[in-house]
């Protein structure tokens, strides 16, 4: 029992103690919390509104600025004298509840208390952000006052002294700066009499009006002088250039440059008119368009002015050119009537000459309208231009349509001679190579180099023959001679290489018959050989020859061989 006992009075008294200590630890969080509370307090009563009141009382007490001031000035009388007192009461009874540990009503009081102060914060806060702004305001109003009245007068100034340069918008800009002086006076009206915001925003309308004056001011004289005098003067000029050149001869009409002129003139008075309601809305675009507009105007007639010049110039060549097209012409007819008589002309060369008679036809055309427009004066120099180019350009082409002809055309007269050259040299060479055959030592011509020439004869007198057809075909003969010369290559070929060959042969056996009474075989061998040499087998005894030769002396071959070389060569030198 006595142990029990021992243990409830232990429990009793650390319930004791945890409690005490749980009252300290409440009591301290409450102190700390109406301490903070009254520094707020305390932060709140530092606020700068006196100092921002003070400077109210060197504004005039009027209007809006009175009523604002007694509206803050009561505030925070109020705040002071009986807000402040509330705060302390209620923190001071706190304090009090706290020493007879009643929390639950001390924890009731500080809420209240802090919900007052953070009304008074907002309320202090709202009251200096509506001060700076009204302060704000009453600067911009001074500056409004020392800058735009300056301005004012500056570009009253201006005005009247440019009064010229502004042409019909003088009365305009004035009215605009009678307006805003007006607005001014409305600013100021209201800031004497303490309406300081509405003075405000009248000092925003007028620094948009001052604004809008100087953008004015600016532009005005400019667009005014652009329009009403520059592109003004040079659609004067443009008319009266117009004017003088259609009485100098040019055809302006088919060009419409005097409807394009009238109605640039119409778009300068739609932006005078603009000017004068002075709506400048893409004004210094249209007016940028229609002066590149004027300035192709001018440069139409200059182009005109150009190509007249160069029509005077060049169609004098173009007309000088086309008379020697038309005589060389007649003397291509002529030309062409002796190649049709004396050649088979082919289709090529017909269509060309086909293409030379067109196309003078198109330049003779070209030309005669050319000089029908220069009498008639009804088209435009410009496009005269044009035909003169093209003529240009077809004469051109004509010489050069010419010059191939004449180059096919000459190629049959050189084809037909270089062809009469080549025969009469075949007929001399035949000749030569009929007497060479002839002189030679040869007893017997071979039968088939015989008939190639008989047979190669017959093809130069054919082609001979062809010469004495008019008119030629020069495609056939060309054929032909190129039959002719093949031919007469490979015959050469032959005639030479058999010459060769006979020389060669009866230097062998002449050579060869110091041996024929050394062996009886070798005498046999010999006189075989010289059999077939007299028969015309000519490369049989060489072969014969050789054999026996060989036998006695082996170089001697080959030694006769390079002595008939280098004899024939030399009769070829001694032919040439």
């Amino acid at each position: 029992m006595d142990y029990g006992l021992y243990g409830i009075l232990i429990g009793i008294i650390v319930i004791a103690l945890g409690a005490m200590l749980a009252s300290m630890l409440i009591r301290r969080k409450y102190y700390q919390k109406i301490d903070d509370l009254d520094i707020r307090k305390q932060s709140i009563l530092s606020a700068s509104i006196p100092a921002e009141l003070q400077k109210f009382k060197q504004w005039p007490m009027e209007g809006e600025t009175k009523e604002k001031f007694d509206r803050w000035h009561q505030s925070w009388d109020e705040l002071v004298s009986v807000h402040t007192g509330q705060i302390d009461e209620s923190l001071y009874r706190s304090e009090e509840d706290l020493d007879k540990y009643r929390f639950l009503k001390v924890k009731s009081d500080l809420d209240a208390t802090e919900q007052l102060i953070e009304e008074l914060e907002s309320m202090v806060h709202a009251m200096l952000d509506e001060m700076d702004e009204f302060n704000q305001h009453h600067s911009s109003l001074l500056d409004i006052v020392k800058k735009d009245e300056k301005e004012l007068y500056q570009l009253r100034k201006t005005l009247v002294s440019q009064n010229n340069a502004f042409g019909p918008t003088y009365h305009l800009v004035e009215a605009e700066i009678a307006a805003a002086e007006a607005k001014r006076n409305e600013m100021m009206t209201l800031k004497q009499v303490g309406q300081v915001s509405e003075a405000f925003l009248a000092g925003q309308d007028l620094s948009a009006k001052v604004t809008h004056i100087r953008e004015l001011v600016g532009v005005i004289p400019q667009f005014v002088r652009t329009v009403q005098v520059d592109l003004r003067q040079q659609l004067n000029q443009l008319r009266s250039g117009h004017k003088e050149m259609q009485m100098d001869g040019y055809a302006l009409e088919p060009l419409g440059l005097m409807e394009e002129i009238e109605q640039a003139e119409d778009r300068r008075q739609a932006l005078m008119e603009r000017i004068e309601r002075l709506e400048f809305d893409h004004f210094e675009t249209d007016m940028q368009q229609l002066s590149s507009d004027i300035d192709q105007l001018f440069e139409a007639f200059r182009t005109e002015v150009d190509a007249r010049q160069y029509v005077k110039k060049e169609f004098a060549t173009v007309r000088e050119r086309d008379e020697k097209t038309t005589e060389l012409m007649t003397r291509l007819n002529e030309e062409m009537s002796r190649l049709i008589s004396n050649y088979e002309i082919n289709a090529r060369v017909g269509e060309e000459f086909e293409q030379l008679e067109r196309e003078r036809t198109t330049l003779s055309a070209n030309v005669h309208d050319i000089e029908q427009a220069l009498s008639a004066q009804m088209l435009p120099f410009s496009l005269v231009k044009s035909k003169v180019q093209e003529a240009k350009r077809s004469l051109d082409q004509f010489a050069a349509m010419h010059e191939r002809f004449i180059d096919n055309t000459n190629s049959l007269r050189k084809e037909e001679l270089e062809v009469r050259n080549k025969l009469e040299g075949w007929k001399r060479e035949l000749s030569a190579h009929r007497r060479l055959l002839a002189k030679s030592a040869m007893p017997v011509v071979p039968n088939d180099l015989m008939n190639d020439m008989r047979q190669l004869q017959k093809s130069v007198q054919s082609l001979d023959e062809q010469f004495e057809k008019a008119p030629f075909n020069m495609t056939y003969i060309v054929g032909l001679s190129h039959d002719i010369e093949e031919t007469m290559d490979n015959f050469r070929d032959r005639v030479k290489a058999l010459l060769r060959q006979v020389t060669y042969a009866e230097q062998l056996l002449q050579y060869a018959n110091r041996y024929r009474r050394r062996d009886n075989e070798v005498h046999i061998a010999l006189t075989l050989a010289e059999n077939k040499f007299l028969h015309g087998e000519y490369g049989t005894a060489v072969e014969i020859g050789e054999r026996v030769l060989g036998r006695f002396d082996e170089a001697a071959p080959r030694q006769i061989r390079q002595r008939v070389e280098k004899g024939i060569e030399h009769q070829e030198l001694l032919r040439k």
